[in-house]
Order: C-alpha cells, then structure tokens, then sequence
C-alpha cells in the first residue's frame, strides 16, 4: 500500500471514530433500550364496616388504628420516621453510634431538639407579630407549628424510646395511608389547610388532633395499604421551610403529571416505595448526607438496567471504562432544579427579610435553578459533624457538616454528583458548637437576636454574636433525565471543561490533555484527507 493510501486508510479511520462520537452523543437515546417499569400495586381498603363495628366515631391516630394493628404501630414506632434516630456505622472514625434528626444540628433550620428531647423548634405555634408597616394587615397570620408538621408522623407529642401507651397511641398513621385528596397530615398545609389543629392540651402540651370538620367516613372509606407518591412528597419535597428547599429533585414537579424531561422514572409510573423498599415500615436509604439507615435494600440502577447498560460502539466504551468509576446518576442527572421550582443553595440565618407571600420573615436565602452539581468521590463513608461535640470553623469560618469519602484509587469510590449547600448560623466561640436557632421567634419577628438567646438559654451555650457557615454535600439521586439529555463525553472531557474538577478527584489535567490530543489528531487526520485526496479532485 502506497503511503498515501495508508494517510488515507489512517484517516479514514479516525473519521469514524469522530463519526462514531458525533452520532453517539447526538442520538445518545439510540444507544440505550428503553426499560420497562411495574410499579408495586396499593388497594384502597374502605374501613367503614370494621369501625362501625367497633364503634369508632372519630379518628384519633394511631389510638384509634391499634385496636386491630397492634404489630403495625409497634413497628412505626420503633422506625426512623417516629423516632428520627437509628443505629448508624458508615460515619468515618466512629464504629456505631445512635444518630439521627432528633440529635443532629440541622442546616436548614438550626436544631429540633437539644440533645434529642428538650423542644426547641419541635412543636409550637408560630403567629406573624410585627410585619413590616406596609404589610401590616397580615399580622396575627398562622405560619408554622414546627417540626413536627412532617418529623415524628405523630398527633404532636415529642417521641420517645419507651412505648408507653401514650407514646402508641401518637401516630399519625394516616398521614401516610390516606388517600391525600381527602386527608394529608405531614407539610407545612398541615395546620394552614386546615387538615389538623394545633391545640394545647390541660397539661399545657402542645398535640395536633384531626380538623373536626373532617368526616371520620371519609377517612374510613379512603384508606390505603400503601402509601402514595403523594403522601410522601408533602413532606419530602417542601423539607427546609418551602417547595424544593432542600432535597435535590424532590420537589412538588414530582407531585402531579410528572414530566419525562424531570424524572423518567415517575413518568414511567414508578413510584417511591418501588425504590424504598417498605419492609416492617422501615424505608432504607443510603444517601451520603441523610440520616436514615434502615437495612440495605435499596436497588441499584443495575439491578433494572443490567451490568451492560449502554449499546453500541459508545455504550461498549462507557460500560468498559466508566460504570466502575462513575455512579450512573452523574450523567444521567444533568442538573439540580431543572423544573418549576429553584432550590436553596445558601441561607444565612444571620439576616432575616421578610416574604410577603410567605407572610413571615426568613433567612435571606438563594434559590437557584438549573444547578450544576459538585462531583466527588464517595466510597459509601462520610465526615460527619456530631452535634454537640466541640468544633472549630476553619480559617474562612466553614464547618463540614456531611461530606462523603473516597478517592480514586479506592475500589468501593465512584464519582456521585451532590449539590452544595451553605448555611449561615449562630456559633458559640467559648461552646464551641453551633447554638440553636428559635426558628417560630424568627418566622414571626424577624429578631435573629431574640431568637438565638432562646437556644442559647435551652442549650447553656454562650453567644456573642459569632457566626459559623456550615457546609453539606448532598448526594444526588431523583430527577434522571431521559437519555438523550444525560451529559455526553465532551460535557466532561472537552477542550472547554466545566463539568468535572479533574485535578480535585486526582486526575490532573490528564483526561483534557488526553481527549483534546484525541480532537487534534483527529482534525488533523481530516485536514490530510482533504490534503491529500479530495482537493486533487478538484484541480
């Protein structure tokens, strides 16, 4: 073979492997079959013969339920969702320990409770007091009664360890079994709505009980054995004070006619039990900055899409190189907030402004859409602060409070995407720990001042006015877009890079180095074969 027929045959070749790249991320869906889903069937079950027959005319929480439940309501109560604490050993240091909400210092809204039983922000009722001037004829408002609205599924009373009957009788069982469109007792429309009161009771306790003008034969006759998508995401995607907050991807999109182009799996029918697993109702999860850690049994991506999950020449590439070093959700969630609703990525307790159409004041916050992910290694380990242990900020007053764990060169790592958020909060130089935050007095006020002497008083806590950030990585696992929108190879490995902080996951600068050689040597080898064989031609 002459040598320009070797240039020729050469660069040949590379045109199709540029062909090949081009094709594959422009028809990226073409590459992937289409899965199938079945979504685990729930039946309404319509209780208005058993309480009749057992003579029940209003319902009382789980009070009510235990006649014939007994064995369900002791399994809640003994679950994360009541007791927002349980057993965890993936934090890096610690080998086993009791944790969970009830303990933790929260990002988001300071602390539950101090030292996991003393309210601080539980339970309460918080009513709008001194509006800005102009706004005044909102004063006297509801706004909030705490916590509670969506922690603990309860009638109200702080949970405790010991099952009293008391303690049997305060779960809100209907807050996850009742059709939602008759009954739904977790988010912050709990009280607003008008679907439960907040009342005090003669010991001076706050408790919800059921709104009366609830029809006790509606509850009864609109009862599910599972719960629904909606019963999940009343609370789920309005945690951290308002719709999508907090929980990447879980917002209120997810909550009617979901799109394909926000998750593809809800579209397809899915729905959240089908992935959270209900065993003895208990809901395993695995995420790097929640809390929750009920067993194991949350499905991988594989265990729907297979262990070869692309096709084609591309597909054979990512499954060969990338599925042991990259989590599926990295490229096939593109972006956080990618819907109707922005998330918070930055709150700062330390300057509260007042929403008019909240009719309350808030942190200042940042609320922002189409949100690129942070991507880092986690190997299923994580740094975690436990609250109250003494911290100390870092030079540029930052405290980690969740962050996963791993590298490159750990066989258990692979690349996840997160979304970071930052929170400005009280912090105690002479504690050294972050004070809790009366966050009604907050709501209601606007005194940030006021607010933090309370959780320095419950606490025992000095402030002088200091200020921490706290900083949290949070796993990103809802909102899988359809395949043709995942991110393509040049999202991460082109000549312009945005995606990817290669030299922060170990690589350097190798994988642009490599690839842009690739895109170079390529352009070259086009620019010989219209050199060499198509501009003689057209002498």
């Amino acid at each position: 073979m002459s040598s320009l027929g070797r240039i020729g045959a050469f660069t040949i070749i590379f045109l199709l492997v540029l062909a090949t790249i081009i094709v594959s991320n422009v028809y990226a869906s073409e590459d992937e079959e289409e899965t199938e889903y079945s979504s685990m069937e729930r039946r309404k079950i319509d209780h208005t013969e058993y309480w009749q027959e057992a003579g029940i005319t209003s319902y009382n929480g789980s009070a009510t339920c235990i006649l014939c439940h007994e064995d369900e309501v002791y399994e809640v109560f003994h679950s994360y969702h009541y007791q927002m604490a349980n057993e965890i050993t993936d934090i890096a240091g610690v080998h086993s320990i009791y944790f969970g909400g009830r303990y933790a210092y929260n990002d988001f809204c300071g602390a539950i409770f101090w030292n996991g039983n003393v309210n601080v922000n539980y339970i309460g009722k918080a009513i709008l007091k001194a509006p800005p001037p102009e706004y005044s004829d909102l004063e006297g408002k509801f706004i909030a009664s705490g916590c509670s609205m969506c922690h603990g599924v309860s009638m109200g009373l702080i949970p405790s360890t010991e099952p009293t009957p008391e303690q049997l009788g305060n779960i809100d069982c209907l807050a996850c079994h009742a059709d939602p469109n008759v009954y739904f007792a977790g988010g912050p429309g709990v009280v607003k709505y008008g679907y439960k009161v907040v009342y005090q009771d003669e010991n001076g306790t706050w408790r919800y009980m059921v709104n009366p003008n609830i029809s006790v034969w509606d509850l009864a006759a609109n009862i599910y054995d599972k719960p629904t998508n909606i019963n999940c995401l009343v609370c789920h995607a309005f945690s951290g004070g308002g719709p999508h907050y907090k929980r990447p991807n879980l917002s209120p999109d997810l909550m009617k006619n979901v799109s394909r182009e926000f998750d593809v799996h809800l579209a397809a029918g899915l729905s959240c039990i089908d992935c959270h697993q209900v065993e003895d109702h208990k809901f395993p999860t695995k995420s790097a900055d929640t809390w929750s850690r009920e067993g194991d049994n949350v499905p991988t991506c594989t265990q729907c899409h297979g262990d070869q999950p692309h096709e084609g020449v591309k597909g054979w590439f990512l499954n060969k190189f990338h599925l042991d070093k990259v989590a599926c959700q990295t490229c096939h969630i593109p972006y956080i907030a990618h819907g109707d609703y922005p998330t918070d990525v930055y709150r700062n307790w330390s300057d509260p402004e007042f929403v008019p159409e909240a009719a309350k004041y808030e942190p200042s916050l940042d609320l922002q859409s189409m949100v690129e992910p942070v991507y880092l290694w986690y190997n299923g380990t994580r740094e975690v602060y436990l609250y109250p242990q003494p911290v100390t900020p870092d030079e540029d007053g930052y405290i980690t409070y969740v962050k996963p764990l791993g590298d490159k060169d750990d066989p258990d790592s692979k690349i996840y995407p997160f979304k970071l958020h930052y929170a400005v909060v009280p912090y105690s130089e002479t504690g050294k720990a972050p004070i809790p935050i009366k966050v009604g007095v907050v709501f209601a006020t606007g005194n940030i001042s006021k607010a933090v002497e309370i959780g320095s008083k419950i606490s025992g806590l000095e402030w002088q006015g200091d200020w921490a950030i706290l900083v949290r990585y949070m796993q990103v696992n809802h909102g899988v877009v359809p395949a043709e929108e995942a991110l393509s190879c040049f999202n991460c490995h082109g000549p312009t890079v945005k995606r990817m902080p290669w030299p922060e996951l170990g690589y350097g600068h190798f994988p642009e180095i490599a690839f842009i050689t690739i895109t170079i040597a390529i352009l070259a080898g086009i620019g010989i074969v219209i050199w060499k064989l198509i501009l003689p031609r057209l002498r």
